[in-house]
């Protein structure tokens, strides 16, 4: 098979895990080891038993050095399921982040048009944003957040330092 057809999962940290997902067939996978290594779970072939036929795939990956490896994957739904099932303690903020951030950038990084959810660093902040038209567009409701509490309708000059900062 050539390297060009082979799809590169997207790395995603958590607490300092990586957990790699990719889209195929418009459904996003993730690699079960990684999903294993976020949960703590250390009975991969287990939780792979568990899983439904259309839960889990065996695919050809192409990794971020370009070796051609073999990986086991989990859908979307068997990962739910896994963190239902396996009981695992970080269920919900875990649940959140995995269809709050990891699912929608995965499906905006793989679609050929239109908008894509971005993660930025920003002042040690990770914080997600719209890449469109060659701008990055920010949620009003995420402002709070980004200047510290403070509110910008405070003076028009917290909405100049607000914006120079983001330049920068």
């Amino acid at each position: 098979m050539d390297d060009s057809t082979l799809p590169t999962p997207l790395p995603f940290i958590r607490n300092r895990r990586q957990l790699r997902a990719l889209l195929i067939d418009d459904q996003v996978w993730f690699l079960l080891s990684d999903f294993c290594r976020v949960t703590g779970y250390t009975h991969e072939d287990r939780m792979a038993m568990r899983m439904a036929d259309d839960q889990i795939r065996q695919e050809r990956l192409l990794t971020e050095d370009g070796l051609e490896l073999d990986y086991v994957l989990v859908s979307e739904s068997g990962v739910y399921q896994a963190l239902v099932l396996f009981n695992v303690p970080d269920y919900g903020s875990l649940r959140r982040w995995i269809s709050g951030t990891v699912v929608p950038q995965v499906r905006s990084q793989f679609a050929a048009n239109g908008p894509r959810h971005v993660q930025l660093q920003f002042e040690k902040q990770c914080l997600g944003v719209l890449e469109w038209q060659d701008k990055y567009w920010l949620s009003v409701g995420d402002l709070p957040r980004v200047l510290g509490g403070h509110s910008p309708i405070a003076g028009r000059s917290g909405w100049r330092n607000w914006a120079r900062r983001l330049r920068t």
